[in-house]
């Protein structure tokens, strides 16, 4: 029996059932991971305080949340106004540089065809199986990456193997297909292992990839790092309580602390503390959301859980241990992690700090945002007080000034002095009235705001908007654009970097972790490597599996967030480059894109069918099938076969006795009136008719066939 194929999902269900535990909770290790864990914890939650509020003051500015200051007599009238450049800059350079499908690339370790066919398999692989992430996630990971990337100048990602949650119906359905397979005696031991690996391969094609990838807020994440690495890493992140204590199998108390898994599992549910049907009681009013702390190096990973009574923000005093599990994601000889993270900075710079080291294009723009916000709600405010005019009243004709019974207008007591009058368009006043013209707005406002805008164009230059100048050449327009995305290297490089090693992590944990072949769709089937046990290209779906991979995982992902003219215009550098020889064929397909196996074969493929022979088979084919066709839809009669309603004729008597064919012209053989397709005599090239009146046999123009054997010439008659 298959017995190390089988040993496998033998080896995920006792993962999944009995975990690698290092410590439980109430234990003297325990507690000793516990504190640790909390003391680290704490102490990144300090070293990073600046730059979780760094974060914290851009998403203000990106979704409007900064306090416009208007003066107290004007708040009744004044409108607030905010800009939306900094949703609109970051919205573009993130849709920008994530636009295109990211493309996966594998240095072949040899020069031979099948070297090159295993890293075909190996781009399009992962190519496929990023999809297939982003789609059993549903969420689109690359965009959020990305879009961390730009605002914050940090972005987080995180893959993990869950093959006892993705493939636990195949762990159960394969050792009932062994017990199956087993009682059937009339199977050899090779069949059993063929149906073995037939049926457990459909299985898995029917079930969601067993690797997960998710996004991870950088504000919520914490590491130390060193020459080699990473040496430790903390998610300190707010979950559901319901779903956090079902996970890990722990229960709340009636203060509101996290009780154990160990402790709550063990006691009888009618001595438990509180009831899980009133697990909300306790959390009402607590947003519902327990304070989940990852801690994870290069040999354990401990999760904490931090109730209502935690003892405030950021002091994990009353956490719970509630799983603490040994991992072989980390180098026991480098002491740093290969993963399950994988960090990637913005804008690099030269400093050490958190919130100096990585930053976004928005960082040095952050203060002009609400400027430009005050500077465009005290203009509308300005607008909207001139828009209506104020009206005073000027004195009556006559009226001496200085004398305040003068002012008073004509068929008035005075009583109405203090009055508002009723300002009526159209109406006849008794005395004459005059628009009040209001102050506007400051001469130097518009000024400000135009300078205030040009260096918020730095940020997304107009160019990159689609917006040109007229009269301009397009190239200027293509170079304008070009230098204008310089700045977007830095972020773009640092995010093929963290893809890559992410990638190269996902194919270890294929070899090493999972053991076995995994399935991708992809668009296109490609060739590959062909072996004895698995079926690379079924149906669209690619596979892969360790014997594939062969411990080699260094990939190298191209995000490409070029234009149409970028394209062009590195196509035409390209094509330079081969015509002088200064690259090689291999080179120049990578660089735009293409594998180098693939496009020659396929160009050679399309050189075949064009080259005259290939052309003049083709045709040959097609007339004779033509001609078959052709021949089967004439009537019977005209086939040269049975009359229906007729006997069959009999074998052909001798020449001349009744019911023979017919003499033919040549050699006396029968002639068939219509002869069909590959019937009667072979076409001879060159080959003479006779023509009426000719003689039939040897001698000089006789019309005889050289080559042919020819009937004895009868001897001439004898003279009369």
């Amino acid at each position: 029996m298959a017995t190390a194929a089988l040993s496998r999902p033998q080896r995920q269900k006792l993962k999944a059932d009995k975990p690698d535990v290092v410590a439980r909770e109430g234990t003297k290790l325990g507690d000793a991971i516990r504190d640790a864990a909390i003391d680290l914890a704490r102490g990144l939650k300090d070293d990073f305080a600046d730059r979780n509020a760094l974060y914290e003051d851009i998403d203000k500015v990106l979704f409007g949340e900064v306090p416009v200051d208007i003066p107290e007599a004007y708040r009744k009238t004044a409108i607030t106004v905010r800009s939306p450049l900094p949703i609109h800059i970051a919205t573009t350079v993130a849709a920008a540089l994530s636009v295109n499908q990211l493309t996966v690339q594998y240095k072949p370790l040899g020069f031979s065809d099948v070297a090159m066919q295993n890293a075909t398999l190996r781009e399009h692989f992962f190519e496929a199986s990023w999809l297939r992430q982003e789609q059993e996630a549903q969420r689109q990971l690359k965009r959020l990456f990305m879009w961390n990337l730009v605002t914050k100048g940090e972005a987080v990602l995180k893959t993990l193997p869950r093959t006892h949650v993705a493939w636990g119906d195949y762990t159960r359905d394969s050792l009932k297909l062994q017990s199956e397979l087993e009682k059937d005696r009339d199977l050899d031991e090779d069949a059993r292992d063929r149906l073995y690996h037939r049926e457990t391969e459909d299985l898995k094609l029917a079930l969601p990839y067993p690797i997960g990838t998710t996004d991870v807020l950088p504000e919520t994440f914490f590491y130390t790092k060193n020459e080699n690495g990473m040496s430790a890493c903390v998610e300190i992140k707010q979950v559901p309580y319901y779903d956090a204590l079902e996970r890990f199998g722990a229960g709340l108390s009636r203060s509101g602390q996290v009780v154990g898994p160990e402790t709550w599992q063990d006691l009888d549910p009618h001595a438990r503390g509180l009831a899980q049907s009133e697990w909300s009681q306790i959390m009402k009013g607590t947003s519902e959301l327990l304070t989940c702390v990852e801690v994870w190096d290069y040999e354990t990973c401990a999760v904490l859980l931090s109730g209502p009574n935690s003892g405030g923000s950021g002091s994990f005093g009353n956490s719970t241990l509630v799983s603490a599990i040994r991992h072989p994601f980390g180098d026991p000889v480098l002491k740093t992690l290969k993963g399950p993270y994988f960090h990637a900075l913005g804008v690099t710079t030269g400093s050490r700090l958190p919130e100096r080291a990585g930053l976004s294009i928005l960082f040095g723009f952050l203060r002009l945002f609400p400027l430009l916000d005050s500077l465009l709600t005290a203009q509308t405010n300005a607008a909207f007080m001139t828009m209506f005019p104020a009206f005073k009243r000027t004195l009556a004709p006559g009226s001496v000034p200085g004398i305040p019974d003068a002012q008073v207008p004509f068929g008035k007591d005075g009583r109405e002095a203090e009055a508002m009058d009723d300002i009526r368009p159209g109406t006849i006043y008794p005395f004459d009235i005059a628009p009040l013209d209001q102050p506007r707005a400051g001469g130097e406002a518009e000024k400000l705001i135009s300078n205030i805008q040009h260096f918020l164009e730095l940020a997304l230059p107009s160019v990159i908007q689609g917006a040109t100048a007229s009269g301009q050449s397009g190239y200027a327009i293509n170079q304008a654009a070009h230098m204008a995305r310089l700045a977007w290297d830095p972020i773009v490089d640092n995010a093929q970097t963290t893809l890559g090693m992410r990638t190269g992590f996902e194919s270890w944990l294929i070899e090493h972790d999972i053991a076995e072949n995994v399935y991708a769709w992809s668009e296109q089937t490609k060739p590959s490597k062909a072996t004895s046990g698995a079926d690379k290209t079924r149906a669209g779906w690619l596979s892969i599996g360790p014997d594939d991979l062969k411990g080699n995982h260094r990939y190298t992902v191209l995000l490409d967030p070029s234009t149409p003219s970028d394209d062009i215009v590195a196509t035409r550098a390209l094509a330079e480059k081969m015509q002088l020889r200064l690259i090689t064929y291999e080179d120049a397909v990578e660089a735009a894109g293409g594998n180098p196996d693939e496009v020659e074969l396929s160009w050679l493929r399309q050189d075949m069918k064009k080259s005259d022979e290939i052309q003049g088979k083709v045709k040959e084919q097609i007339l004779k099938k033509l001609a078959t066709i052709q021949a089967e839809a004439l009537p019977p009669e005209m086939q040269g076969g049975p009359i229906p309603g007729q006997p069959p004729p009999g074998p052909p008597g001798p020449i001349g006795t009744p019911g023979a064919p017919p003499m033919g012209p040549i050699g006396g053989m029968p002639i068939n009136p219509v002869p069909s397709p590959g019937q009667g005599l072979p076409m001879v090239p060159g080959m003479p008719m006779p023509q009426a009146g000719q003689r039939i046999g040897p001698g000089p123009g006789s019309g005889a066939v050289p080559g042919m054997p020819q009937a004895p010439t009868p001897a001439p008659p004898p003279p009369f």
